[in-house]
């Protein structure tokens, strides 16, 4: 098996309108929500599942939410399975304005990473 067939190498990415993306990728691909609170504050809020609910069992489920401003860490929620949604809201001052982005870990599905959002 090939890198392009095996979810666990590399990172997932659905760079499509959600309306062309196939169950997998409406179900793993993490949205971002920006809130502006002024003075370089921002509340970003992360969902895995905004295009199609994912399962939240013992056996598959989203293990954590990472957001990044560019390549600047920024936080990370971890989640239990079946006992959480996978919903993580971050609130951040930054310094410097590179695009948000979210990367998201499911149990069975490997990494998932998000569109990039610019800040206004």
């Amino acid at each position: 098996m090939d890198c392009e067939e095996d979810l666990f190498c590399g990172l997932n990415y659905a760079d499509k309108d959600p309306d062309e993306m196939d169950v997998l990728e409406k179900k793993h691909t993490p949205v971002i929500d920006v809130e502006s609170l002024g003075e370089d504050r921002y509340r970003v809020t992360v969902k895995v599942g905004e295009y199609k609910e994912h399962p939240n069992e013992h056996n598959h489920f989203i293990e954590s939410i990472e957001l990044y401003s560019g390549r600047t860490f920024l936080g990370r929620a971890t989640f239990a399975s079946a006992r959480s949604d996978p919903v993580a809201t971050f609130e951040v001052k930054l310094d410097h304005k590179h695009p948000f982005v979210a990367f998201e870990r499911c149990n069975m599905h490997g990494t998932w990473r998000s569109e990039e959002v610019e800040l206004g």
